[in-house]
């Protein structure tokens, strides 16, 4: 059941989310995102104490809609390898579609140089998740021993990061390619 509050925090932290993804963190003033919400003051800090707060929602959010699409892009695969492939082509696809703006999570830190203790913690959770699912596809390859798991998942994870930060720098999805190249090796 959708309560007021409910719709308020939504439409609050959805103004955030636009805002926060297109113009930064920094950029988005409380003020602003009151006004494109259409919330009144009183609203925001009933359901955010302070931006940080904000921020913390935006980042669930963004791993949120990260889950929901890799989800649907991973339907009816079971197969560990083709999983991690998938992954890097969902990941092109959310490129596409988000213009080529990168990880949310790393753009946040990227824009805090004296990091907040809060959305710090938010995103590296989100990274954890991130990675914890290339830990958990790497256990079901047969051929990687045991003491080797952890190094090889990270190996991948580094891949796809490095290669979601090359796609924003270079606003194309060559990295990808790269990327997914450089597993097929590891394979």
């Amino acid at each position: 059941m959708i309560t007021a509050d409910t719709s308020v925090r939504e439409q609050i932290v959805s103004t955030a989310d636009r805002l926060f993804y297109k113009q930064g963190y920094n950029l988005t003033g409380i003020n602003q995102i009151i006004e494109e919400a259409g919330v009144a003051k009183a609203s925001l800090y009933y359901h955010f104490p302070s931006k940080e707060d904000l921020c913390v929602a935006y980042l669930k959010r963004r791993y949120e809609r990260w889950l929901a699409m890799l989800t649907k892009f991973l339907e009816g695969i079971t197969d560990p390898k083709e999983r991690i492939i998938k992954c890097f082509e969902c990941r092109s696809e959310y490129l596409l579609d988000n213009d080529f703006s990168g990880c949310s999570y790393i753009r946040i830190i990227a824009e805090m140089p004296q990091r907040s203790a809060k959305i710090n913690k938010q995103a590296i959770l989100n990274k954890e998740k991130q990675r914890q699912f290339f830990i958990d596809e790497v256990k079901k390859l047969r051929r990687i021993p045991g003491n080797s798991v952890n190094d090889f998942a990270n190996a991948i994870f580094l891949l796809f990061d490095g290669a979601t930060v090359q796609c924003q720098v270079y606003r194309e999805l060559s990295p990808i390619d790269n990327a997914l190249k450089a597993l097929k090796i590891l394979f």
